[in-house]
């Protein structure tokens, strides 16, 4: 429930969780909030804008871990803390050494992430992916273009006759809280919290994938590992941040994708995880 996260006031002042998908707290400044529709509002408490305090931060990052901000130190270094089905994006001062991240403070910015399960996402092209044997799959779009819901999506469809598994870095596909999804992903296994790099070749060892459905593709290393997935005989479902399909294998870091994978699809962010563009490979 998302007032068990950023508290009464702020529930109050977003209303209803199912028409959102983010809330932005900046301290000293308006709250505000993204609709499922794609609308950015400020949100208002007894008719003014509600101005972020840093306790409402305080407050949040508490409640996010347990009252135990230390314990999430790990997490803040990546920029994120997770949280139920929530994922909370940090943003303050870095403390480093040598180039090296050692550890976040002065908290001042979150952006409380909200999942929504949208079931049948996937069904124009699952007949394709899924026909006669599944096809490696690359899923493109802006950054909000529904990405993740898609590839949620084909998870839970592909694990009704397949060995599917789920490595879930970031904690977005699954929303994983105590060790379980959150959101329904069917019968997959889950892997989260763990690099991708790490996970793949562990996965492959020990769990006998039919299907690697993965989160976001960003490095060159993490590319040259998915490579080596599709090369082993399993099938990849992963997504990348993009224009189109032609813009990302246009550029050299992804450019080797267009070898690994079958099958891509392109999303829109306006309006969010129209299909655009079927491509196959």
């Amino acid at each position: 429930m998302l007032e068990d996260l950023v508290g009464a006031n702020i529930a109050r002042a977003v209303g209803d969780e199912n028409n959102l998908t983010e809330i932005r707290m900046r301290v000293s400044r308006p709250l505000t909030y993204c609709t499922v529709k794609g609308e950015r509002k400020v949100a208002k408490a007894y008719g003014v804008a509600y101005i972020v305090t840093k306790s409402d931060i305080e407050g949040v990052l508490a409640r996010a871990t347990n009252m135990s901000v230390y314990s999430a130190s790990d997490e803040m270094k990546k920029g994120y803390i997770p949280f139920g089905s929530y994922r909370i994006g940090i943003g303050g001062e870095g403390v480093s050494d040598g180039g090296k991240l050692l550890a976040m403070k002065n908290v001042s910015y979150l952006v409380v992430r909200i999942p929504h399960q949208i079931k049948h996402v996937a069904d124009e092209i699952v007949a394709e992916v899924m026909s006669e044997s599944v096809l490696s799959t690359l899923v493109v779009s802006p950054t909000g273009g529904g990405k993740t819901t898609m590839l949620r999506e084909l998870a839970r469809i592909a694990s009704k006759d397949k060995n599917v598994v789920i490595i879930d870095e970031r904690y977005e596909l699954c929303a994983v809280s105590h060790g379980a999804a959150s959101l329904d992903v069917g019968d997959c296994e889950i892997v989260s919290g763990v690099p991708k790099v790490v996970a793949y070749e562990n996965c492959i060892r020990a769990m006998n994938p039919d299907v690697i459905v993965t989160d976001e593709l960003f490095s060159s290393n993490e590319v040259a590992a998915i490579c080596d997935v599709v090369r082993c005989g399993v099938r990849v479902f992963a997504s990348v941040h993009g224009e189109s399909v032609e813009k990302v294998l246009s550029d050299s870091r992804f450019s080797p994708l267009a070898e690994a994978f079958d099958f891509a699809v392109s999303l829109s962010k306006s309006p969010v995880g129209k299909i655009v563009e079927k491509v196959r490979l």
